[in-house]
C-alpha cells in the first residue's frame, strides 16, 4: 500500500516523517492549498511516496499555494504528465499513477483543470514542448523501481528511521534532504539531456554521497562521453561491473572500445555473443558465468544447432523463457525435417503434384524462417 511522509514542511498540518495514507494527504494538501490561495501564500513541502516495504519510490516537492496543483497527487501527476519515454516506462509510470488514482476518493479525483489519465495521454501527443528523453537518456534508466525514470535519487525510509532512532536532529535531516533534493535535480536534467552539467554537478557532490544506482547511472553518463577510466574509478576499479553495464546495452562499439582498453574474458565473450561469432564465444575461457552468461551461452548453441549442449547450459538456470525457446527449437526443426521429407516424396512422385510440391517447398522455407529467428 502507498503512502505519503512529508520530509519538510512550515506548514502545521503536515508533521515531519509522520506517513500517510494517500487520502489523507491529499484532503490535507488540498485544504491547505486552497487556505494559501485565498491568503496569496507560498511554501514549498518535500515529500516521499513509500510503497508497503517503507522504500521510496517518488520523492517531490510540492509548491502550496502555487495554484500549480490541487492536491499531492495531482502535483505528482502533472510533473510526470511531461516526461515521454519508452513502452515499458510509459507503463511503469501509468500503473504508478493508477494506483494513485484508485486511492483517491471521488471528490478528490481530477476536476477543476487537474489531469485525468486520459486526458494526460492525449496532451502528450498535442504538447510540442515537451521535454523529451532521447535514445541515448532513456538508455541511463534501469528497470529496478517503478520511477526509476525519475527519481534516480530514492533512499530508502530505513536510512531516515534509523537516524530518528539514533535520536539525531530534524536540521541533520534536513542536510540529508537538500542533498537528496540537489542529486535529484542532477538526475532530472541527465533525463532531459544536459550530460556535460549533470557530470559537472556529480564530480561536485563527492562519491561517498551517492547510492549504488545513482553511481551506476554517473558511471552510464561518463561511459556516453567514453570516459572508460573514470568509469571504472566510480566502481572501485573493478572494471567487469563496467564492462557488464556495456553489454547489457547492447552498444557493440562501446563494448569494442572498452575490452581494448580493458580486455578481459568476460568482455571477449560478450563481444563474440553481440557480433554472433558462436565459436569464438564457446571457446573463450576464464569467463566468469553469470546467469545472463549462460542464457547468451544456452542460445549460441541453438544457432549451432546444438539442442543438447543448449539444454545443458539451460540447466544451470530456472528460467522458463529459455526452456520455451529450446522446446520451440526443437519442435520447429522436427517440422522442418518431416515437410523436407514430404517434398522429397512428392518430387519422386509420377505424376508429380506440383502445386502440392510449391506449397510444401513454401512451408519449409517459412519454417526455415521461424527457426533462423529463433
Amino acid at each position: 500500500m502507498l503512502s505519503v511522509m512529508f520530509i519538510k514542511s512550515e506548514i502545521k498540518e503536515l508533521k515531519p516523517f509522520q506517513k500517510l495514507s494517500i487520502p489523507e494527504a491529499c484532503e490535507i494538501t488540498e485544504t491547505v492549498e486552497t487556505q494559501y490561495q485565498r491568503t496569496k501564500k507560498k511554501v514549498d513541502a518535500n515529500f516521499f511516496i513509500l510503497n508497503e516495504e517503507d522504500q521510496e519510490v517518488y520523492a517531490g516537492t510540492l509548491s502550496i499555494g502555487s495554484g500549480h496543483a490541487r492536491h499531492v497527487v495531482d502535483h505528482i501527476k502533472k510533473k510526470l504528465s511531461s516526461l515521454k519515454m519508452d513502452d515499458i516506462q510509459e507503463a511503469r509510470k501509468r500503473s504508478f499513477l493508477e494506483q494513485l488514482e484508485k486511492k483517491l476518493p471521488d471528490h478528490l479525483k481530477t476536476t477543476d483543470g487537474s489531469f485525468s489519465l486520459e486526458e494526460e495521454k492525449e496532451d502528450n501527443v498535442q504538447t510540442t514542448q515537451t521535454p523529451v528523453l532521447s535514445t541515448r537518456n532513456r538508455r541511463l534508466i534501469y528497470g529496478g523501481g517503478v520511477l526509476s525514470l525519475l527519481i534516480l535519487s530514492a533512499t530508502c525510509f530505513s536510512t531516515v528511521a534509523t537516524s530518528q532512532d539514533r535520536a539525531e536532529t530534524i536540521q541533520d535531516l534536513q542536510k540529508q534532504v537538500k542533498l537528496e533534493q540537489k542529486i535529484t535535480e542532477t538526475y532530472e536534467r541527465a533525463l532531459l539531456g544536459d550530460s556535460e552539467g549533470t557530470l559537472k554537478q556529480l564530480s561536485s557532490i563527492g562519491e561517498q554521497s551517492l547510492t549504488k544506482e545513482q553511481k551506476n547511472v554517473y558511471m552510464s553518463l561518463l561511459v556516453d562521453q567514453k570516459n572508460y577510466k573514470e568509469a571504472v574509478k566510480l566502481q572501485g576499479d573493478h572494471p567487469e561491473v563496467v564492462e557488464s553495464m556495456i553489454s547489457k546495452k547492447g552498444d557493440v562499439n562501446e563494448l569494442k572500445e572498452f575490452q581494448q582498453t580493458f580486455p578481459s574474458p568476460n568482455g571477449a565473450f560478450d563481444l563474440a555473443y553481440h557480433e554472433q561469432r558462436w565459436e569464438d564465444m564457446m571457446s573463450q575461457s576464464g569467463v566468469d558465468m553469470t546467469d545472463k552468461r549462460y542464457e547468451m551461452k544456452a542460445y549460441g548453441y541453438l544457432k549451432q544447432d546444438k539442442v543438447k549442449e543448449a539444454k545443458e547450459a539451460a540447466a544451470h538456470l530456472q528460467n522458463q523463457d529459455l526452456n520455451q525457446k529450446i522446446e520451440t527449437y526443437e519442435k520447429t526443426k522436427k517440422e522442418v525435417e518431416e515437410t523436407k521429407k514430404q517434398v522429397e516424396e512428392e518430387e519422386n512422385k509420377d505424376p508429380k503434384d506440383e502445386n502440392k510440391i510449391k506449397s510444401l517447398t513454401e512451408q519449409q522455407k517459412k519454417q526455415e524462417e521461424a527457426l533462423k529467428n529463433l
